[in-house]
């Protein structure tokens, strides 16, 4: 088949319109800005400043207040709309990576590689297993099983079969309508379903939003995602400090009250003042309890964890990890048992074929009769094929390999002169693949598999002499000489019977055994070795035979001890569950595994309440992918597999899922490192401004210092901490168990001593001495406690980004941390130097500020010595 001309591809494209799909649309910053005055306690601040400001219209109040309140809603307000922007741009361009795929066509009778987002109608499309469908259209050659599931829930797969002229006529373009009658259909192919076994060729009947799955993808509103465990996990601890911070609000009320009557003179006297100065108290006293609340309760926390998620992902694209569902990331740290595949993941997935012997023993000599069987073979059993660049595409990594046997000339003058009636593709139950040829009369089927499968059938092979009656222990052990060599082999073969619809015919004949190299990569062994410190078990799943497994697990560095357990997965099925469990935690390698193999791997390892990576490339990996707790699927595997996955392993090599499990741990050691650094703050403002009221009868810190505390506190360090780089020693560190608590013992021991340590450090500045120093002025006091309290928790900063004693190791990966640190002192400063009125502040001294810095840097030296204890504790 001819296919389109390529001068006829953007004339279909106009007359028919483009298979891109349209995109949501996304949201606009004004949109995100206005979002802040959806939060109810924002809103109660904005009424209140509306108020004040009529206040001071009447010449009750001074337009400072309202003007702070103001100038801070609006400040949360942009922040709040740059952080969305910042997300929503960090998602799309994930997205967009995900997105794109890829498919074979037919043009001007020449096969190209395209962007799935090109095709046009009138296309021929190359549709083979394993791979999605990518528009509507008609299969017009070949045979193939299709999953419909994602159009009508069958997951029974659906016999299609080759449309001719007797059926009902292709109409090309508009809007497809279908019914479930349509989805059963022999020869309709739907865009969005998967072809599960088989190939041939669909013409493309429509595109884009005129599919039956586009039209379904555009009239979808956006839809709700379900909440990941640690946004659950982080909603119970913001709803924790919400009631504490319920709580100290309330005292607060109580106790300005009280601090005012007193005041006043007593209760007539506070009364006397009339009921605009009451009216304005009490607001001053609820603006004081909101902001406090606000303060206190990390609300931003889910968006601030969203903008780490998302820094942290586009880091992993850089060392070739995709996270298509984000919400993996931290999973992916706490793997406890990681199942991974052999071929181009342990290996470097380059295999070339390096011999290929006949039944007995000898190389099969280039242009013999052997050789030409052979080559008939490959160039027609496979889904593997020259494109028009004379490269080689389609198929797996093993077909691509043995069609470099195969030059093009031969392929093409075998693939256009040979009659092809039948073909049965491979997979994971029977092993191999076979096709149905017809010429002069006669029949002629082609066998390509695993060595077992056809020497247990075959009645013969061939050689040069002619054909032998078959010796099975000799070629069985030809076989194993090349697998215990870490060699995989493939066997070849044919009949002159029809191809049946089970298993082999009675007259299969052994043509060749191929061995092919696949070589563990260099870096490997270290890789694996690295993952087995950071306390995650690797066990290799292959289809290959045992012997070749682990021959590749010893030069990989998976088996290193007798107690390590190599088996097949017949043996392995025959185990029970309770006996598999207790071998579970020993076995390295299972061979000739199936899909049901690895499903029941993941099941067996979850109920031991083990965290569980699946590593894939193929349709039969995708329910074990599904089922795990992080599914890796290949950058060269099938659309099925993609789409079944979690994470996207783009290069396919072993070393970047290491990189994922330690980028994975830098994820949530970069969030604890948040929480340390933030809920000592939230928490340390609750009780301070709950015991000033009382004790010293003034205001610890102004509603408007509080709202500036939180913009600055909570966006610029999340960006401090998000950018943390790896670090190694986290790959020494043991995988956290499910179930765990977010915030561990030691975690909450670190907290309460950062918050005791603010508290006293605010008592220092009581005492009589340092009193002296700051002219027992409440406006310099007021000015002090709002500059200390920042500058205290940003070298706090410094304490929690190691639990090392020197803070400043690694600081050179992640500059910005210093940056913003500079930033912050910068701007507290020029707020309390310069803020005046609005920010509740007075200028101060150099003598005053020296003291200031002074006393927030004793947070340095008093957790130094907090890590002293705990070491000592740990020896």
């Amino acid at each position: 088949m001819y296919g389109l001309k390529s001068s006829e591809v953007e004339k279909q494209r106009e007359k028919y319109g483009s298979n891109k799909l349209p995109e949501k649309k996304l949201k606009t910053g004004f949109q995100f800005f206005m979002e802040t005055f959806e939060d109810r306690l924002n809103q109660i601040l904005l009424a209140m400043m509306i108020v004040f400001t009529i206040l001071a219209v009447f010449g009750q109040g001074s337009y400072s207040e309202p003007i702070g309140v103001a100038v801070v809603l609006l400040a949360i307000a942009f922040i709040g709309m740059n952080t969305g922007l910042k997300s929503q741009r960090c998602t799309k361009e994930l997205k967009d990576k995900t997105s794109v795929h890829y498919c074979n066509v037919v043009r001007d009778g020449k096969i190209e590689h395209i962007n799935t987002n090109d095709l046009v109608v009138g296309d021929l499309v190359i549709v083979q297993s394993g791979e999605a469908i990518h528009a509507d259209g008609y299969l017009v050659e070949g045979n193939v099983k299709v999953d419909n599931s994602v159009l009508n829930g069958e997951s029974e797969p659906c016999k299609k079969t080759a449309w001719d002229k007797e059926d009902s006529p292709i109409v090309f373009g508009g809007q497809r309508k279908a019914d479930s009658n349509d989805y059963t259909n022999s020869y309709t192919l739907f865009s969005g379903t998967t072809v599960v076994d088989g190939e041939g060729k669909m013409i493309v009947t429509n595109v884009g939003v005129d599919t039956v799955n586009g039209q379904t993808i555009s009239t979808i509103d956006e839809i709700e995602e379900t909440k990941t465990s640690l946004e659950i996990q982080l909603e119970d601890l913001a709803g924790q400090i919400s009631k504490f911070g319920y709580i100290g609000a309330s005292i607060i009320v109580v106790a300005l009250i009280v601090t005012n009557i007193i005041r006043y003179g007593g209760i007539a006297e506070y009364f006397g003042m009339g009921w605009i100065g009451i009216l304005k108290n009490i607001l001053t006293i609820a603006v004081t309890a909101l902001t406090i609340i606000v303060a206190a309760v990390p609300e931003g926390l889910p968006l601030i964890i969203n903008l780490i998620t998302a820094q942290n992902a586009k880091i992993m694209i850089k060392h070739n990890v995709l996270a298509k569902h984000t919400n993996k990331i931290p999973e992916a740290g706490n793997i406890q048992l990681l199942c991974t595949d052999k071929t181009g993941t342990l290996t470097v997935g380059k295999l070339v074929p390096v011999e290929n012997v006949m039944g007995d023993g000898n190389p099969v000599s280039g242009g013999s009769a052997v050789d030409n069987l052979f080559k008939l073979n490959v160039a027609l059993n496979s889904s593997a094929m020259y494109d028009e660049n004379n490269d080689i595409v389609g198929g797996n990594a093993t077909e691509r390999a043995l069609l470099t046997l195969v030059n093009r000339k031969t392929y093409n003058a075998i693939t256009e002169n040979t009659n092809v009636t039948n073909r049965k593709s491979f997979n994971s139950a029977n092993k191999f693949s076979a096709v149905e040829t017809v010429g002069s009369e006669k029949i002629t089927t082609y066998y390509k598999g695993a060595p077992e499968k056809l020497i247990d059938a075959a009645v013969s092979y061939v050689t040069t002499e002619g054909i032998q009656p078959i010796d099975k222990d000799k070629l069985k052990m030809i076989v194993k000489s090349f697998t215990v060599k870490a060699m995989r082999v493939i066997a070849t073969g044919y009949s002159n019977s029809k191809l049946p619809e089970e298993g082999f015919p009675d007259d299969l004949i052994i043509t060749s055994l191929v061995a092919i190299r696949d070589d563990v990569r260099p870096e490997v062994p270290e890789a694996v070795a690295k993952m087995h410190e950071a306390g995650v078990q690797v066990m290799m799943v292959t289809g290959d035979v045992i012997d070749t497994a682990k021959a590749i697990a010893k030069d990989a560095g998976l088996i290193t001890s007798k107690s390590d357990i190599a088996m097949s997965a017949i043996d392995f099925d025959t185990l029970s569950d309770e006996e598999a469990k207790a071998k579970l935690p020993y076995i390295k390698v299972i061979a000739r595994a199936t899909p049901n193999t690895k499903l029941r791997i993941v099941r067996l390892a979850q109920e031991l309440g083990l965290c569980v990576g699946m590593t894939g490339d193929g349709t039969n990996d995708s329910p074990a992918l599904k089922a795990a707790d992080v599914g890796f699927s290949m950058g060269s595997g099938t659309d099925v597999c993609k789409e079944a996955g979690d994470i996207i392993i783009t290069d396919d090599n072993f070393v970047s899922i290491t990189d994922a499990v330690l980028l994975g741990r830098t994820f949530m050691h970069n969030v604890m490192k948040f929480l340390k650094f933030q809920l000592p703050i939230n928490v340390g403002l609750v009780i301070l401004s709950i015991l000033y009221p009382i004790i010293m009868a003034v205001e610890a810190v102004a509603a408007v210092q509080i709202l500036v505390i939180n913009i600055v506190m909570d966006s610029l360090n999340s960006l401090s901490f998000g950018g943390e780089p790896a670090k190694d020693e986290y790959m020494k560190e043991k995988p956290i168990p499910k179930g765990s608590k977010l915030l561990s013992k030691e975690t909450i021991g670190q907290i309460a001593v950062s918050v005791l340590v603010f508290v006293a450090i605010f008592g220092i500045t009581l005492l009589p001495p340092v009193q002296k120093i700051f002219g027992n002025n409440e406006a310099v006091y007021a000015t002090v406690r709002f500059a200390l309290l920042i500058m205290m928790a940003t070298f706090n900063g410094f304490n929690i980004r190691t639990d090392g004693f020197n803070l400043f190791k690694g600081i050179g990966k992640n500059k910005l941390f210093v940056e913003i640190a500079a930033a912050i002192f910068a701007l507290t400063f020029i707020l309390a130097q310069f803020g005046g009125d609005i920010m509740g502040c007075t200028a101060m001294t150099p003598t005053q500020w020296g003291v200031t810095i002074g006393l927030a840097f004793l947070i340095i030296p008093i957790d130094l010595l907090r890590k002293v204890v705990i070491k000592i504790k740990r020896k």
